[in-house]
């Protein structure tokens, strides 16, 4: 797969550089007083994981989506290989497979909307902590740009969904990096009666 990875604003390596130096302070008033060895582990530790977070939210696979299954499933061709990937974090109505026949209220718009939006696009895939669901299923955010979270409301095809009313949350721990923003963005498309949440 292909591996993208975006320069921040805050220079990765200058955070690095000022946790290291942080350290060093640290360790070197403990060298000298023998006492309070615990704090530099603490130290280490933090850096360690501000580091690693860091990294993390820079990694994304990048793909053309190639054709849209429903409204919050497709298929993405990556290095040309295509892979079925399952939005996380949201849920739209069905429309396919046993609901074929009678979608589920506001399913074909749903499903009409995905397909409008990403079919034949480039899309960026973030994954969170799993990485397939029990049906094999690649778990990702979906992003229309390289991932930023920033630009979260723009950009991240997960997030338009439900923000404008054409899937309601649906969280599954441990994938729950941008689950309070999802419930923010429900209860604003529930309020201004957005989408699905207009039906009667």
């Amino acid at each position: 797969m292909r591996l993208g990875k975006k320069k921040k604003k805050i220079g990765y390596k200058g955070i690095m550089a000022s946790l290291m130096a942080l350290s060093f302070l640290v360790f070197f008033d403990i060298d000298i007083n023998h006492k309070n060895v615990n704090v530099a582990k603490e130290v280490f530790e933090s850096a360690r994981s501000i580091i690693l977070s860091i990294t993390e939210d820079t990694k994304y696979d990048v793909g053309i989506v190639s054709r849209v299954v429903d409204g919050d499933t497709i298929a993405v061709t990556i290095n040309g290989k295509e892979e079925k990937v399952r939005f996380i974090g949201v849920n739209t109505p069905e429309s396919v497979g046993r609901y074929a026949n009678k979608p589920q209220p506001y399913g074909k718009e749903a499903s009409a909307y995905t397909k409008a939006q990403l079919d034949g696009k480039k899309v960026y895939l973030q994954k969170d902590v799993s990485d397939r669901d029990k049906y094999g299923r690649l778990l990702r955010y979906v992003w229309l740009g390289e991932p930023d979270k920033s630009k979260l409301e723009e950009q991240m095809f997960n997030a338009i969904l439900i923000k404008e009313g054409y899937g309601n949350v649906m969280t599954y721990p441990p994938d729950v990096k941008y689950s309070k923003i999802f419930v923010r963005l429900e209860e604003g498309a529930r309020e201004n009666d957005r989408g699905l949440w207009a039906l009667e």
